[in-house]
């Protein structure tokens, strides 16, 4: 016993000296990089549906009676990912010269893949009921649904490019199609077959077994979004795939679209960006792009110069297209 008690005590004092330095870490991000989440007011976990719940983030400066609203839609190859992303350092600099501009910035989640359930359509609808819910709390909240506007990465940007492309909703029976502003695409995929098909699904999955190891539980990626084994009916998950490309349903509409993509990504290639521009242009829709070299998924390897202008990007974009 005399002998285990230095090295628990050993032990102990590792896991606090871990735990400060986390401690530390964590604040030194929040603080340095002035994350949204610590200024302002802001509503947090409001249910919009059932199980689903979006975080509110109030302007900080009154600039408008009634506040222009974008929506933040998070990534996570829809099978993990939070709403909460927002304040990942990414978009940091937008957010917080949007909320001081007069903008309100509405994160919501929405259902992930789960085992034997396609994750698709129901990730789409949740979003269209997070836009529901936010007309019909506009006067609760002061919100200015004519000036709405849409923000996604990666699997976020998917599931934005789905709501805001097509001329008619998923589900016109239930919902009405949403005019937005502008839509901004991050590294988002919008050719689904092309992802499925190629080198980019090998390494999510690589990426998704490290984190299965590391929690002690593996899926397979596959099923998962699909529902069923695709090796199983190629046909069905063809046609699931051709249904949920974005870039086979785009509309000669007028919204404007921001898409920003790293050169070397390695999870969405770039060139689906580079495909879906020159759709865009074909159709005559307003558009701008932005390829960073060397970087990465997730804006990973991005130098300071890069994601100062990120930053410039989104929130010029979101301001030059109020509609007054």
């Amino acid at each position: 016993m005399r002998r285990r008690r230095p090295i628990f005590r050993y032990t102990l004092i590792v896991l606090i000296v871990v735990l400060l330095v986390l401690v530390a870490v964590t604040t030194n991000f929040i603080f340095s990089r002035k994350a949204p989440i610590i200024s302002g007011t802001v509503g947090y976990g409001i249910e919009y549906k059932e199980g689903l719940k979006l975080d509110l983030y109030r302007p900080t400066k009154n600039v408008f009676n009634i506040s222009p609203v974008v929506f933040y839609i998070h990534g996570g190859a829809w099978i993990r990912g939070t709403k909460a992303a927002i304040n990942f350092d990414r978009f940091n600099g937008a957010v917080n010269t949007l909320r001081d501009k007069g903008y309100t910035i509405i994160c919501p989640d929405y259902s992930l893949a789960g085992e034997g359930k396609s994750v698709f359509p129901q990730c789409i609808l949740d979003i269209y009921d997070a836009i529901d819910w936010t007309k019909k709390n506009a006067s609760l909240y002061a919100l200015d649904t004519t000036n709405l506007g849409i923000l996604g990465e990666s699997a976020g940007a998917h599931i934005a490019m789905m709501i805001a492309f097509p001329e008619v909703p998923l589900k016109p029976e239930k919902y009405k199609k949403t005019k937005f502003n502008y839509l901004i695409d991050v590294y988002g995929p919008n050719d689904l077959t092309d992802i499925y098909h190629g080198r980019a699904l090998e390494r999510i999955e690589a990426s998704m077994k490290k984190v299965s190891k590391i929690f002690g539980s593996e899926f397979n990626i596959k099923e998962y979004v699909f529902g069923f084994d695709p090796s199983q009916d190629s046909v069905r998950a063809n046609e699931l795939l051709y249904n949920y490309s974005p870039i086979n349903i785009i509309s000669k509409n007028e919204i404007p679209v921001l898409i920003i993509h790293g050169k070397k990504d390695q999870i969405v290639p770039v060139e689906q960006s580079i495909i879906l521009k020159q759709k865009l242009d074909n159709l005559e829709i307003p558009n701008e792009i932005h390829l960073l070299d060397s970087v990465d998924h997730n804006f990973r390897k991005a130098n300071r110069q890069q994601k100062d202008s990120m930053q410039l990007w989104v929130s010029n974009f979101v301001v030059r297209h109020y509609r007054k």
